[in-house]
């Protein structure tokens, strides 16, 4: 029987919640922009009279239909234009996201169209009218949050009558074109009803979503290989944030569960541990931008922004995995034996060998993933700046002895090529 500790299952619905938090992290903070779309969008649904499967469909939708957006640019992008052909690239990613993870792949047709024009959209006879319709749901929705964010509001925060109106306006004036008419018709009512735009507060979003009805989408049960194509899905948009860390998460997962094989862990723990290193920097789509990207040396502010992945990497996952091991060894990846790790500085007897192994996995990707200031440190210079962590009590002897006993494979996993030789590069971070 599997303990509560070692179960490992997600909530759907709290996965996209989380994942939306994170997405609207991308360069704005608390913007909640996920979780507005998503209420509008279900909200809109129900006065049309869509079924609640449909509606609830908009609700997910609206909470991850940017995760093609991986920079702050394209963010402010998006919340300073009504309309721009420049939009569609992050279209274009997020459905390309979306499409490999299955959990998620019944809104990855919507996601690629949530930016079309209804005008064109209309005529496109390769999709289904129920993907049209959702996807159209999304663009009027995230629009209406659009126009909401350049509206002025009254003294106490709250939209007054004339901004409204200036909603309703830019609604109709698109009416056919641009926007579905109907659509158009019922969000209007909705944009001049007072507790519509009250009960747009992230909590009360998120109180709505854990009292809708059970539905399909919702309802399938969602084990540890669904839960690990959900954390490639994450992963993939953790990854797409920096430029300098490409793919880092992906390979630290691999390495992590060879490691593990090397060590004798069951398939199960294997998976758990693939799963750890998927989602082990979660909490860094948080990080700025440029503390994120900077080549140079940090400052102690900085630095201090980057410590602070680890711990919003443990809350965000605390609100979607049920297994405390997962948790803890992904959160766990930046302690060190001897306490001079971060965030909690945990010593060696609070840190079990998973812990461990995630640690080791994550240094030896980062030094030797090449980076745009730097190449990839090579292989046996890689290996002696680890021995050097184990010798200073800093990382685990018995995993850096198996990552030794089989660098060639770790490098090839690492960097996903064959190990050559460089000169020393003259900044490692």
């Amino acid at each position: 029987m599997v303990s509560n500790r070692d179960e490992v299952s997600v909530d759907l619905r709290c996965v996209l919640l989380g994942i939306s938090k994170a997405l609207d992290a991308v360069g704005v903070d608390e913007l909640h922009h996920g979780h507005r779309v998503g209420y509008i969008a279900y909200c809109c649904a129900k006065k049309m009279g869509w079924s609640e499967e449909q509606a609830q469909l908009g609700f997910a939708l609206g909470l991850v239909h940017d995760c093609g957006v991986s920079q702050a640019s394209e963010l402010s992008m998006l919340l300073t234009e009504m309309h721009s052909e420049c939009f569609h690239a992050h279209c274009e990613r997020g459905f390309q996201l979306l499409s490999e993870c299955e959990p998620l792949a019944a809104l990855s047709l919507p996601t690629l169209y949530h930016h079309t024009p209804w005008a064109k959209l209309e005529l496109n006879s390769t999709i289904s009218d129920s993907d049209k319709l959702l996807a159209a749901l999304i663009f009027i929705s995230d629009r209406v949050d659009y126009l909401y964010s350049v509206s002025q509001p009254d003294q106490y925060g709250n939209l007054c009558r004339a901004g409204k109106q200036s909603i309703i306006d830019q609604l109709t004036s698109n009416a056919g074109e641009l926007f579905e008419t109907n659509m158009v018709q019922h969000m209007c009512e909705l944009v001049d009803n007072d507790d519509f735009w009250f009960s747009m507060n992230c909590e009360y979003i998120e109180a709505l979503s854990r009292q809708l009805e059970p539905v399909p989408f919702y309802g399938t049960n969602l084990g540890l290989d669904e839960t690990i194509e959900l954390a490639e899905f994450i992963a993939k948009i953790v990854d797409a944030k920096s430029t300098f860390t490409f793919q880092h998460s992906s390979k630290v997962a691999l390495l992590t569960r060879y490691i593990g094989k090397q060590l004798g862990y069951s398939n199960r723990t294997q998976k758990k541990l693939y799963l750890a290193g998927l989602v082990h920097d979660f909490g860094k789509l948080k990080t700025p931008d440029h503390v994120l990207h900077k080549p140079g040396d940090l400052t102690e502010q900085e630095y201090n922004c980057i410590k602070r992945h680890a711990t919003d990497t443990r809350f965000a996952l605390q609100s979607m995995l049920k297994s405390q091991d997962v948790i803890e060894w992904a959160s766990n990846h930046h302690e060190r034996l001897d306490g001079s790790g971060y965030p909690k500085g945990k010593t060696a007897k609070e840190l079990d060998q998973p812990s461990r192994i995630v640690a080791v996995a994550d240094v030896f990707q980062a030094l030797t993933q090449s980076r745009p200031y730097r190449e990839g440190i090579p292989l046996d210079i890689a290996l002696n700046i680890l021995a050097q962590q184990v010798i200073d009590n800093e990382l685990d002897a018995v995993v850096f002895q198996c990552v030794k006993d089989n660098a060639h494979t770790c490098y090839e996993l690492s960097v996903g090529k064959e190990s050559v030789q460089k000169e020393k590069p003259s900044e490692v971070r």
